[in-house]
């Protein structure tokens, strides 16, 4: 297991640095709000609105005393007071369904939005409650033997099905099959561009004067 493990990784390091090449260098308007086959790299734009957040502009203009975000830092508390509480109440309710709160898990679950959404999280909550909840309590057995097989196959499934898509319907810019998982979820305001958003007036500053 191991050893398989380190050769994919190495084999995939080097196919995802390649595909990366490619795509940057062939796929027109690509990373832009308006591209026609969404390919909008919605990962990169976190990560580069982070970078300025964590390095141009820097942590204490947005979180120090007096700064827009300054109340985000209670999170810190609060992160840090709610599992000692989940613990007390497992333990004082050892039946109860206190004992499945995670708390450390649910906040690092909620850490990918952006750029998932609610439609990524449903299918990701509907297939962990079905392998985790409820196979794993009707058929143990199968679970013990099977479910990290399954779980590796369920990817596999999805690279070779991306791939077939893209090659058969994306790359000869064919219509895919019309239905609410890739139609209605797109349909959205955020994801057309068009929430209600506030504009900065000629003269008006955003946040702390000390910024400007």
């Amino acid at each position: 297991m191991f050893a398989s493990q380190t050769v994919a990784t190495l084999w995939s390091s080097i196919v995802q640095v390649a595909v990366m090449k490619w795509a940057l260098a062939t796929i027109q308007d690509i990373c832009t709000p308006n591209q026609p086959n969404n390919y909008t790299c919605p990962n990169g734009q976190v990560f580069f609105t982070a970078s300025i957040i964590w390095g141009a502009i820097g942590p204490a203009r947005m979180f120090s005393p007096g700064s827009v975000y300054s109340s985000v830092m209670w999170f810190f508390l609060i992160g840090a007071i709610l599992p000692v509480f989940t613990w007390l109440a497992a333990r004082r309710w050892p039946k109860s369904s206190a004992r499945y709160f995670m708390i450390p898990v649910m906040f690092g679950g909620i850490g990918l939005i952006p750029p998932a959404g609610v439609y990524n999280y449903l299918c990701w909550g509907i297939v962990g409650f079905a392998f985790q909840y409820y196979i794993r309590r009707k058929y143990f057995g199968w679970f013990k033997q099977y479910n990290y097989v399954t779980a590796a196959a369920l990817d596999t499934g999805l690279i070779l099905s991306t791939i077939v898509i893209f090659f058969t319907l994306q790359l000869t810019l064919q219509t895919p099959p019309q239905w609410y998982g890739n139609i209605d979820v797109s349909n959205t305001l955020d994801a057309m561009g068009k929430a209600v958003k506030s504009h900065v007036a000629p003269g008006e500053i955003f946040g702390p004067t000390e910024w400007h």
